[in-house]
This record gives C-alpha cells, sequence and structure tokens, in this order.
C-alpha cells in the first residue's frame, strides 16, 4: 500500500483547488476507490530560512528518512519473529485510542508539542533523530535480552533424536538408574556405550577384551525405549595401566617431522577400540543424581523468564513502531513543506493534501496528476527516478510517497 503526500501551487483558494484535484483524480474513473484529504500542514507556522539552509535540511531529512524507514521494517521484522506470525497490522497509539494507520494517516494533525513548528528547521531535524535514536536503542536492548535467554534455552533444551544425540543427562536419570549403578573414585570410572540392539551378543562377547583395564562382568543395561533400536550399558573401567609399559603410543601422522607422542589413558584406549573393532559409541558420563532436576528446573525458570520477555518484546516492538510511525508521518509532511518552499516559494499559496490510490493504479493517478499540473509540452520531462533514469522523482508538483506499511 502506498500514500501520496502532493503540494502544488494553486491561484484561487484551497478548497477550489482541491476540487479539482478531486475532480481529475479521485472521482474521475481512474481510482474508484482512492481516497485523499486537505493537509493541514499550515507552511506559515514553520521557520523555514534561506534557500541554501532549506537545501540542507532537505538532504538532512531525506538520509534520516532512510535511517527510519530501515527501523521501522526491523521493528515489523522484529515482531514477526517473536510472534511467529507471517504479517501484522499494526495501529498507531494517540491520545483519542488507537488507530489504523490508514486512518492516523488520513486524518494527521502536527503535533507542536512535540515537533513545535516556531522551532528552527535544524532543532525539528534533531528531535526527528533523538526520538529515532531512543526507539532503536530501547529495542535493541531489550531484543538482546530476549536473545540471551533464547540462546540459554537452547542450551539446555533436551537434544530431539535417539541416544547417539540426546543429552544423557536426560536419558540417565532416576528411576531408570540408580546412584550405585555409576562408579568414580581414584581408581574406576563408569563409561556409558551405546548398542545396536543387533550387537548386543557381540558387545557382550567382546567388551571385557577391547581392553585389560574393562572390569569382568560390569556391563549392564539400562531399560530404555529407543526409536532406532538403540539400547544403553554402562561398563565399569580401572583408569590407571596395570602395566606402565603398556601404555600405547600414538604418533601424530600429520606431523611426522615433531613426532609427538602422547600416551593414551585405558578409558581412550577402550572408547578407540569399541569405535574401531565394534563400530560402537562409548561416552564418558559423569553422573550426579541431582544434575536432571535441576537442569529441568533451570528450564521451566528460563522459560518462564523467556515467556515473559517474549510478551515485552512484543509490546515493545508494537509501542516502537507506533511511536516511529509517528515520527516519521511528520518527517514526511517536514519533507513537504521544505520541498514547497524550495520549488514554489513559501509565500506562493499551494496546497497540501494525502492521496491514497487504489492498489495497482499507482501509476494512473501520477499520469492524472501531471494532466492537472504540467504543461502539455514538458510531460515527457516528469517521472519518478526509475522512469528518468535519475536519483531523484521530478513532477511539476512536489511528491513524497509512503511506501511503509
Amino acid at each position: 500500500m502506498v500514500y501520496y503526500l502532493i503540494g502544488a501551487p494553486h491561484k484561487s483558494n484551497e478548497q477550489s483547488a482541491w476540487l479539482e484535484m478531486e475532480k481529475h483524480v479521485l472521482t474521475s474513473g481512474i481510482s474508484r476507490q482512492a481516497k485523499g484529504r486537505i493537509l493541514q500542514a499550515e507552511i506559515g507556522k514553520f521557520k523555514l530560512g534561506n534557500l541554501d539552509h532549506l537545501m540542507f535540511i532537505n538532504d538532512s531529512l531525506l538520509k534520516q528518512e532512510s535511517v527510519v524507514e530501515s527501523l521501522l521494517k526491523k521493528i515489523e521484522r522484529q515482531y514477526l519473529d517473536v510472534t511467529e506470525k507471517a504479517s501484522y497490522d499494526f495501529t498507531i497509539e494517540l491520545k483519542e485510542g488507537p488507530q489504523s494507520i490508514e486512518n492516523f494517516l488520513m486524518s494527521f494533525k502536527w503535533n507542536d508539542q512535540t515537533f513545535p513548528r516556531a522551532s528552527a528547521l535544524t532543532e525539528l531535524v534533531k528531535a526527528i533523530q533523538s526520538r529515532a535514536t531512543h526507539v532503536e536503542t530501547d529495542l535493541r536492548q531489550k531484543s538482546t535480552s530476549y536473545q540471551e535467554l533464547k540462546n540459554q534455552s537452547q542450551q539446555v533444551a533436551k537434544k530431539e533424536g535417539n541416544l547417539l544425540v540426546k543429552d544423557l543427562v536426560d536419558v540417565l536419570k532416576e528411576p531408570i538408574v540408580k546412584p550405585r549403578d555409576f562408579i568414580y573414585s581414584d581408581y574406576l570410572t563408569t563409561l556409558v556405550a551405546i548398542v545396536p540392539k543387533t550387537q548386543i551378543q557381540e558387545w557382550l562377547a567382546c567388551y571385557e577384551f577391547l581392553c585389560e583395564n574393562v572390569v569382568p562382568q560390569s556391563a549392564r543395561q539400562f531399560q530404555i525405549d529407543d526409536k532406532d533400536n538403540l539400547t544403553i550399558w554402562r561398563v565399569v573401567i580401572v583408569k590407571q595401566s596395570f602395566d606402565k609399559d603398556h601404555d600405547l603410543e600414538v604418533v601424530d601422522k600429520d606431523d611426522e617431522d615433531k613426532a609427538k607422542k602422547q600416551k593414551q589413558s585405558p578409558v581412550d584406549e577402550f572408547i578407540q577400540k569399541a569405535r574401531d573393532k565394534l563400530r560402537i559409541t562409548v561416552k564418558e558420563f559423569g553422573y550426579k543424581s541431582q544434575e536432571s532436576k535441576e537442569r529441568e528446573k533451570l528450564r521451566l525458570d528460563l522459560k518462564s523468564k523467556s515467556d515473559h520477555m517474549n510478551t515485552t518484546l512484543k509490546q515493545a516492538c508494537e509501542k516502537a513502531f507506533s511511536d516511529l510511525y509517528i515520527t516519521y508521518m511528520h518527517l514526511k509532511v517536514l519533507r513537504l513543506v521544505v520541498d514547497i518552499a524550495m520549488r514554489f516559494g513559501a509565500a506562493e499559496p499551494s496546497i497540501q493534501c494525502i492521496l491514497k490510490p487504489d492498489q495497482g493504479k499507482e501509476k494512473k493517478v501520477q499520469q492524472s496528476l501531471l494532466k492537472l499540473y504540467a504543461d502539455p509540452s514538458q510531460v515527457g520531462l516528469y517521472g519518478t527516478k526509475e522512469e528518468l533514469e535519475d536519483t531523484e522523482d521530478f513532477f511539476p508538483f512536489v511528491y513524497v510517497p509512503i511506501n511503509i506499511p
């Protein structure tokens, strides 16, 4: 949806100029559902200055407009991400109550309390920039807090999948296991093996011989269902070698020049041989009886905080969009006023209005406005920047489009 702010000189009075525009644009059949109204910009209330100053202000407004439009789109993306919606129609919060964007635009009144027209134009530009910066800073802080909570939640979230990918803390918990199932001391440790059901017999026949440090008959299966027909076992290992000279030496083959030798522990030896000889995954696992409960408590706490922050960020986006859109409209109207003063002079009688063309009829509305205001012999000189292959739109009237939403 697009709206046009239009400014053009007239030779009679504002109401007659508006009726002429209605006749050519709104009621001519070119755009049957188009809307529009006179915009009470009251150019005389602005401190406009000379042409050089107006050109400087116009450049500043164009730069700020790009910043504000980008920020509005960013707020919208943030809101849709938080709410997981495909689209959303924001409302504008005013003292009179919430309004749709269309109603706000079609009933716009300049707010002299926030943007006093008696101030210098540079002060108005600073006020617009300040409000945009405040909105961006506040939203960024809330967004960062929300993302940090999401990241923390993801770090402790239960991993979906089979026993190979799940966090063992979420799998090996009471009443499935008991503390006595796991042995940890200065000399003993417990490893966990993920064994396919089709390899159980092979596992039982071979695990004691993978490493001389395996405690005989220490393998024990935990009764856990797995969608991929995997089973989970514990096995107890003596952490230190019985023969110091028996420690395996692994040479880094990728760096033979250094010939760096590393001693392999019995735990690493068992894990490696189970993988290489049996294709079975063995993991180190330190069982703590309260860890699962503590993690679940942490998940619930983070979920509660995340849900609260989600609501806070959603409301912040709604407020930020509303506040910034009000600022955006003041910026657009100020651009209209400055452009009129540059093009036609502040003392020249002019009409300022807002139009809403039918979707798909924007081009026809522009052509209708050209016929109304352009010298017939110069129509070809005018058009949008895309049509003219230029950096700016050029029309015989002031044309300020509003493309958001």
